[in-house]
């Protein structure tokens, strides 16, 4: 058995590895060509991109390998009738089973572990290297498209041209005051520090705004996160390690102690003054509006806890499901097998998830109901596996 063992987990990590080399670098230059097409990330900003990337990448494709693995060697298993042969010694299928099961067990911890990393480390080292080149990117949509606006559309700049890092007439459209700008030339500067981009612009012609001059030179302070999606310094609940969730729930709890707080004392004393109908003032109707907003993240940040163990979990689940049913098929073809698996679980298990992540964050469901898939996923598998072991 200890020969049978080792031949086992042998097999199924070498395809692992293999797999998981070849199918993880697919994922991140699909990522990082994504990026650079829809926020126009010059080349050298993507390369510094790389090592985020990976671990970013990684935690999508383990599970997918891992489900490669186990099918691939299986299949290629029954398909030579070893699993018939092992039974006609009075082993039964279970025995040479639990310890791929223990490789997914192991494989989702990991998982966690990596998630938790991704976000940490990886979503964070990806927003920080295109906040640190916003200038550069900047420069880049000008380059390509001699245009850009910001995302509230308050602001637009459009240019002739650009010259190593210079603007040639620039044009720039300001809505608040409605104004239009027009210069010889421009230079752009970040402030990190005040989270501002300055566009400082020589020989300006104004129009506009009740105003209009020439021949004066002008600075134009813009928002730094109004220039690249994702500098916010509020993260969302999704970017936020374990430890940051603990911490932004207590902060929000407290939040709502302390508007609760002043809510009931100005409802006493305005029916202590004998005015009950201030009970419903703006500030209270504000208050208990952001108070509901509070709500909403506390429901959405108790999801994210399970959300993260289970999608990690799925790695388990994967091979509690492919192991059987790739015996069971008995095509001695792993990649069928595979996607005779991957298919239904593409079709099944993910819509399920993404329903019970819905609903758990935005409380129609419980917080658990991100299990869900899995546990439909383990119900299936456990069939297979009475199915393996009794015929």
């Amino acid at each position: 058995m200890k020969t049978i063992h080792r031949y086992i987990l042998w097999e199924v990590l070498v395809i692992f590895f293999i797999a998981f080399i070849i199918v993880t670098p697919v994922f991140i230059i699909g990522f990082l060509v994504e990026e650079a097409l829809s926020k126009s990330i010059p080349f050298t900003t993507v390369v510094r991109m790389i090592p985020y990337a990976i671990v970013a990448m990684s935690r999508f494709t383990l599970p997918m390998t891992l489900l490669l693995a186990v099918t691939t060697f299986f299949s290629k298993m029954s398909g030579n009738n070893e699993v018939i042969a092992l039974k006609s010694l009075g082993i039964p299928p279970y025995a040479v089973l639990w310890h791929v099961m223990a490789i997914g067990i192991f494989a989702s911890l990991f998982a966690v572990w990596l998630n938790e990393l991704a976000i940490t480390w990886g979503r964070t080292g990806i927003n920080t290297v295109i906040y640190l080149s916003a200038e550069d990117i900047l420069l880049e949509q000008l380059r390509r498209n001699h245009t850009f606006e910001t995302d509230s559309h308050d602001i637009i700049i459009m240019v002739k041209g650009v010259e190593n890092r210079r603007l040639i007439s620039p044009t720039i459209t300001l809505k608040k005051p409605p104004s239009t700008i027009e210069a010889q030339s421009a230079e752009l500067k970040i402030d990190f520090t005040e989270q501002t981009l300055t566009v400082s612009l020589n020989n300006v012609k104004v129009q506009g705004a009740g105003a209009k001059y020439t021949g004066h030179d002008r600075v134009i302070s813009i928002a730094l996160p109004q220039i690249i999606n994702n500098t916010n310094i509020n993260p969302r609940v999704s970017d936020m390690g374990f430890k940051e969730l603990i911490t932004e729930t207590d902060t929000v709890r407290e939040d709502i102690d302390k508007k609760r707080r002043i809510i009931a004392a100005q409802k006493v004393f305005a029916a202590g003054m004998g005015t009950v109908n201030e009970w419903c003032t703006p500030q209270i109707n504000q208050l208990n509006s952001e108070n509901q907003e509070s709500h909403k993240k506390l429901k959405r940040i108790s999801a994210e806890y399970p959300r993260r163990w289970a999608t990690s979990f799925s790695c388990f689940f994967f091979v509690w499901l492919g192991a059987p049913l790739a015996i069971w098929l008995k095509k001695g073809e792993g990649f069928g097998s595979f996607f005779a698996c991957f298919i239904p679980v593409l079709l099944f298990y993910y819509p399920l998830l993404m329903y019970g992540m819905t609903g758990a964050k935005s409380g129609s469901l419980p917080a658990n109901s991100v299990w869900l898939a899995n546990i439909c996923v383990g119900i299936i598998g456990f069939w297979f596996l009475k199915r393996v072991h009794r015929y």
